[in-house]
């Protein structure tokens, strides 16, 4: 027998989608609060905002039956509404088994750094993201709810730059331009403006090489370094898969626009570094390249650094000499290292993008796996320290 609800009243079958809809709208409110109250404080306005205007929506539609509108034109509008719903459902189903990870301490602290280097970044830019990291199987960033994750077990203060990439997917497409009629997206027009000059270029490529242009803008060399000494894989250099584009096309890309960024040398050694061990590294694998970056993407990338330095100039990273200071006091032993636990020499707290930096540059010159280990160590202990700081 069909549940109570009269197939001759108009409206009916859609009546009771729709007030299903709202009891699961509630409960995926009332679930937010099963995040610690610290993370919840980061996510909790814009969630509650997000299934406050959904269940008005969805009452909206409870009046339009009631007032007697044909229900052919307001199943299209429940399906959209579905359909939003799910993706809110996703990020608010993923954050809060984040943070059941995070309590647990499954991230041993690792996604508080991660946090607070995207928070200093973010601060930078016109747009608010809102979120914290959570662990996954992989560094990525969820279009669909905006969640970023850090990979399991990384855990090292090495796999920190690599955040800024994923933040780039973020930040990009989230910058608007006022355009009087309607919001302008302006890395979306340029993505557009690409495919159309260049058919058979891949959409989900040009999104990936923006981000790396945008880590190495944010973060100055520390992600170059970290993917030529880390997080590329020689031996596939030359594969491109359905998402990525290769390696090598991925090496030439940061390296051109880090290039870009030191028109006053400052990154020569750095930027010598990374393009020597990822081109031994390859040499060893047998997969170098010496082409560089070819079209299109060498155009793609010119547009992406106009793109920053037009819509993100604050954002550009302008700590080098910090980096170096720091630097060369990182490796040292217990008595010789960093003696403001945090701070630099005037009491003011290290930034995130700063040691990030000079961990990578100590690394650099370090000679063997315990002097690499000391460095993060030290390195590591300086961000914990400044996380608890306010930054000047």
């Amino acid at each position: 027998m069909l549940e109570a609800v009269s197939s001759d009243r108009p409206g009916g079958f859609l009546r009771t989608r729709v007030e299903s809809l709202i009891g699961r709208i509630d409960a995926g409110r009332t679930s937010v609060q099963a995040i610690g109250p610290e993370l919840r404080g980061r996510v909790a306005t814009r969630l509650a905002t997000a299934f406050h205007l959904r269940r008005a929506e969805a009452a909206g539609l409870l009046a339009e039956v009631d007032g007697g509108a044909a229900p052919g034109t307001l199943w299209p509008e429940l399906y959209r509404l579905q359909l939003e719903l799910d993706e809110l459902f996703e990020e608010t189903l993923s954050l809060v088994e984040g943070a059941a990870l995070r309590a647990a301490s499954l991230d041993e602290g690792y996604c508080k750094l991660a946090d607070a280097l995207l928070d200093e970044i973010g601060g930078k830019t016109p747009v608010a993201w809102d979120s914290f990291t959570v662990l996954g199987t992989e560094e990525m960033f969820a279009r669909s709810t905006r969640v970023i994750r850090v990979r399991f077990p990384g855990r090292s203060f090495w796999d920190l730059p690599v955040v800024a990439h994923e933040y780039g997917h973020f930040a990009g497409p989230a910058v608007t331009v006022d355009g009087g009629v309607r919001t302008v997206h302006p890395l979306e027009d340029l993505l557009d403006g690409a495919l159309k000059e260049s058919p058979g270029a891949n959409w989900p490529w040009l999104h990936e090489l923006f981000a790396d242009a945008f880590a190495s803008y944010v973060l100055g060399p520390a992600y170059g370094l970290a993917c030529a000494f880390d997080r590329f894989d020689p031996a596939e250099a030359r594969d491109g898969t359905e998402t990525h584009p290769a390696p090598n096309v991925r090496m030439a890309t940061i390296g051109t626009a880090l290039d870009r960024l030191n028109r006053d040398h400052r990154y020569d050694y750095a930027l010598h570094t990374m393009r020597k061990v990822w081109n031994s590294s390859t040499a060893e694998a047998g997969t170098g390249d010496e082409e560089g970056l070819n079209e299109p993407f060498g155009s793609w990338l010119d547009a992406c650094m106009d793109f920053m330095s037009g819509h993100l100039p604050e954002a550009r990273y302008d700590g080098w000499w910090t980096a170096q200071e720091l630097g060369h006091h990182l490796g040292a032993d217990e008595q010789g290292g960093p003696e403001h636990h945090g701070s630099g020499p005037d009491g003011v707290a290290y930034r995130m993008c700063d040691i990030v930096n000079a961990g990578w540059l100590a690394r650099i010159d370090a000679a063997d796996a315990r002097a690499r280990l000391l460095i993060a160590g030290q390195a590591r202990e300086l961000a914990e320290a400044g996380v608890s700081q306010e930054v000047i």
